[in-house]
């Protein structure tokens, strides 16, 4: 299968945006082999406007923040029901991942043409009053972007086959992993396992070790939905993983033994994914999800009690 970079995911976007406008009706057409979740209600529109979000993530103080690909910003979103208001300028953004101070980790660089050269940024910026500051140079895309808690960062991406390993103290490990692309990265709560998005070539979830280096996989999608295009990917305090079949416009939870059933169908290109937060306004037992259609969605009782 042939990657879809960035770029083709926002003309495919534009599209979908034209003819189907901003709403949930699928573009693709629903499998009747997917499972569906029990507990998870209908996705709840929070935002709807002509423009394309690639990731989702909340900052210490609860907002979401939002990586708006057509207006290479960083957007805020201080509450359900607030519009988006751009908080930093951010060329190409990508992943996003929330420091302890408040501020957050944005990819800048995710380009259809970032194989050519190794030019995509880190950048750490303070969503209270926009300031930037770029941490790390030389990626090969940051497309997905998670930070560990001892401070080591990885940045992903889906163009060529390149996880970039990144220091606390901001040395880059280009290529630190290159069995395959990824696309979505999420850390285990304990730090030892990086899980990736494969999209394309053998499409799966790849658990990798973060001590080794070394790879197995964790899930692939069943027989007649090798298409999807997994995207972004997320994780909660139980190991559940969270993550966008961009094609196939559904959002599936993946159990840690393997297993996985559909919390939202019906999509219209499902692109970022983040679980809500406790004692924010983003509801803990959620899943938001950004769409190349323009939408954000709440998608409520997603997350199971542990």
């Amino acid at each position: 299968m042939v990657a879809v970079p960035a770029a083709g995911r926002l003309a495919a976007a534009t599209v979908a945006a034209l003819v189907l406008g901003t709403g949930s009706a699928s573009a693709f057409p629903f499998s009747p082999t997917t499972p569906t979740c029990g507990g998870a209600g209908a996705p709840r529109t929070l935002v709807a406007q002509p423009s394309a979000f690639e990731a989702v993530a909340f900052d210490r103080d609860g907002r979401m923040l939002l990586s708006n690909a057509f207006g290479n910003s960083v957007d805020a979103v201080d509450a359900p029901g607030a519009q988006p208001r751009p908080v930093a300028t951010v060329p190409s953004p990508g992943g996003l991942a929330p420091l302890p101070d408040g501020t957050v980790l944005a990819g800048s660089g995710n380009s259809a043409t970032a194989f050519l050269t190794p030019a995509a940024e880190l950048r750490q910026l303070n969503p209270a009053t926009g300031a930037q500051q770029v941490v790390a140079r030389g990626l090969s895309m940051a497309n997905g972007v998670a930070r560990a808690a001892d401070g080591t960062v990885y940045a992903s991406s889906d163009v060529e086959p390149a996880i970039d390993r990144i220091a606390p103290d901001g040395r880059v490990e280009r290529g630190w992993y290159r069995a395959s692309t990824a696309n979505g990265l999420a850390l285990s709560p304990d730090g030892r396992t990086l899980y990736a998005n494969v999209s394309t070539g053998d499409p799966s979830i790849v658990a990798i070790d973060t001590g080794t280096g070394e790879s197995r996989v964790h899930f692939r999608p069943p027989p007649g939905l090798e298409w999807a295009f997994l995207d972004d990917l997320d994780i909660d305090d139980a190991g559940r993983l969270y993550t966008n079949a961009f094609l196939a416009g559904q959002t599936w939870r993946v159990d840690p033994d393997g297993s996985f059933c559909a919390v939202a169908t019906g999509l219209v290109f499902p692109a970022g994914i983040s679980v809500g937060t406790e004692g924010s306004s983003f509801a803990a037992d959620s899943v938001y999800v950004t769409t190349y259609s323009g939408s954000v969605f709440e998608i409520t009782g997603a997350v199971p009690p542990r």
